[in-house]
């Protein structure tokens, strides 16, 4: 004996099933289109640099952008002049044309990148040139798992008079001797 089987029913189930799965899809995109919770945004380049924290983190400038020398700004890759970083290098900083200002320079996804506080935190005693750079907790979101340099300008709480130790969270510390503009690294000995 032959079972009839109801096909009447398998066509709507398959085509909910496609369009929860089209559902899905677009949330899982606009996810990763809408931001990645302070690190990154689309991509696309900031309308004007601010100096609040929030704006300061939230859209870096696409790769081969200058990074405006404003507290705040951000662009994915290394200032203007800077030469590749060398081999193991996690994080660095380097002096800029304003002597109120440094560049932070941090490794990560192109899509996520780890962008810094726009001001650093005076440490140690009055009159100690050293600072603490602050980065905001990530809060999720799709990243790439590419490996490239994102730059920051970072603010000083007052000048320095000499050399600069500049602490850079997790990543370590470097000093940044007095008139020199070139990049501190900080390597990884691992």
């Amino acid at each position: 004996m032959r079972h009839a089987r109801d096909t009447h029913g398998a066509a709507p189930v398959a085509r909910s099933a496609r369009g929860l799965a089209a559902v899905g899809l677009l949330v899982l995109l606009a996810a990763c289109s809408g931001g990645s919770g302070g690190y990154g945004g689309d991509g696309g380049p900031s309308a004007s640099p601010s100096t609040s924290p929030s704006a300061a983190t939230s859209e870096p400038a696409p790769s081969g952008s200058a990074v405006a020398l404003t507290a705040g700004s951000s662009v994915v890759g290394l200032p203007e002049g800077v030469a590749a970083p060398p081999e193991g290098a996690v994080a660095g900083a380097s002096r800029t044309a304003d002597p109120s200002l440094i560049y932070v320079i941090t490794f990560g996804s192109s899509t996520c990148p780890m962008v810094a506080d726009p001001d650093a935190v005076a440490t140690g005693a009055a009159g100690a040139d050293e600072v603490e750079i602050t980065f905001p907790e990530p809060t999720g979101g799709a990243c790439t798992a590419d490996y490239v340099p994102a730059t920051t300008v970072v603010a000083l709480p007052e000048e320095p008079t000499g050399d600069l130790r500049v602490l850079l969270g997790p990543a370590g510390d470097v000093t940044l001797p007095a008139g020199s503009d070139e990049v501190e690294w900080v390597i990884d000995q691992g």
